[in-house]
């Protein structure tokens, strides 16, 4: 094992968190500096496949623990703009084989949770970290009200707009989504959710996602509604833009508290050309900021924690564990942008043409590739 005594972990979200654990399960010590005061006052959720829930479970997050964040996916049932049942995933049943659920996931309540195990010693709210130092055996992360938290590494997962990233990257060349999305968590149920089903909608330029995370509580996703740029729009907009899709979209919509509705500019960008510098490593959306259609954001950066840990805690010196990890996870996040991208083309689709062939393709998929599906996005394969 690489000889660290201490970490220095900058952002505390998913990958901060999940490295965190995973460096906890292998007795080194951590702290994670989140520039917050605290959790954020508006919820959203996602899905978390099962791959990427084993290795949460291998770190010590209980299944317990799972219940009160979320819940199983079941299925994952397509829909058309019309409302008819166009392809369902056999979600529960390849997961099975991973040894795990699949589940949608309340994010806050996530955060939350692994943080009661760290303690909260270990994650320092409002603690923002400015710029990173380092010499040839440690790193030191400096702060915003002066001071300085030192380690034998820093683990960058500062988020989309890291600064620790930009300090030996050139920005990256996002691509922006051609819409806003609006999230949310709300109190709502519908036959559609019913057994653990996750209920997506791809309509001709517009795509809506609702899954359960709780007990009569689901999260959901909208695309397509809202322009860049446009000012605030509020619910009655929101669910009037929702007619012509299926009324489980704009009643999920009307049933969540006004200021509780998160809207969101999207933006993705294929992995950063230098993923560390000597001490310095990146993790999650500081090195990879993935597509949303590609449905891996979360499980990635778990996955990085996971791999880069695996490493650290191998029989290789620091520079060839740390090497590893970024070749691994470099080429492995690059596949899963290409796709996002590949994706973003057919599920946000406007032309009448092409969605009608999409929806055709679709409503014809043999069981067989439907498995085939589900067993990819299950295993991360």
């Amino acid at each position: 094992m690489a000889e660290l005594e201490k970490v220095v972990i900058v952002g505390g979200g998913v990958g901060g968190c999940a490295v965190a654990l995973a460096l906890r399960s292998a007795g080194v010590q951590v702290e994670i500096h989140e520039k917050y005061g605290d959790f954020q006052g508006r919820a959203t959720g996602f899905s978390i496949w099962a791959y990427a829930i084993r290795r949460l479970l291998s770190l010590g997050f209980e299944r317990q623990r799972l219940q009160r964040v979320g819940r199983e996916i079941v299925r994952q049932d397509i829909y058309s703009e019309a409302g008819e049942l166009m392809m369902s995933l056999p979600v529960g049943e390849v997961s099975a084989t991973v040894g795990a659920p699949t589940m949608d996931v309340d994010r806050r309540g996530l955060q939350e949770e692994i943080v009661d195990i760290l303690g909260g010693a270990v994650y320092r709210f409002g603690s923002e970290v400015v710029a990173v130092r380092q010499d040839n055996d440690s790193a030191k992360a400096q702060l915003a009200d002066g001071s300085a938290a030192s380690g034998d590494l820093v683990i960058a997962c500062d988020g989309i707009r890291s600064i620790v990233r930009d300090s030996f990257n050139d920005p990256p060349e996002f691509k922006m989504s051609s819409s806003d999305v609006v999230e949310g968590i709300a109190e709502f149920t519908h036959p559609w959710l019913a057994e653990g089903h996750h209920a997506q909608v791809w309509g001709r330029g517009r795509r809506a996602g609702i899954g359960l995370v709780g007990e009569g509580r689901v999260r959901w996703f909208l695309g397509g509604i809202v322009k860049p740029g446009e000012p605030e729009i509020d619910q009655a907009e929101l669910v009037r833009r929702s007619h012509g899709l299926p009324d489980i979209v704009a009643s999920v919509v009307a049933a969540t508290e006004p200021a509780q509705i998160v809207r969101a500019r999207i933006a993705h960008a294929y992995p950063v050309e230098h993923w560390r510098d000597r001490r310095v490593v990146l993790l999650g959306d500081a090195a990879h900021t993935l597509s949303p259609f590609a449905g891996m954001g979360a499980c990635s950066a778990i996955e990085d924690a996971a791999q880069l840990v695996e490493q650290l805690t191998s029989d290789k010196p620091l520079d060839l564990a740390l090497d590893t990890y970024v070749e691994q996870r470099k080429t492995k996040t690059l596949e899963i942008e290409k796709r996002g991208r590949r994706n973003e083309r057919m599920m946000m689709a406007r032309n009448p043409l092409v969605t009608t062939i999409r929806d055709w393709v679709l409503q014809r998929t043999p069981d067989k590739k439907l498995r085939e599906i589900a067993t990819e996005m299950a295993t991360g394969e």
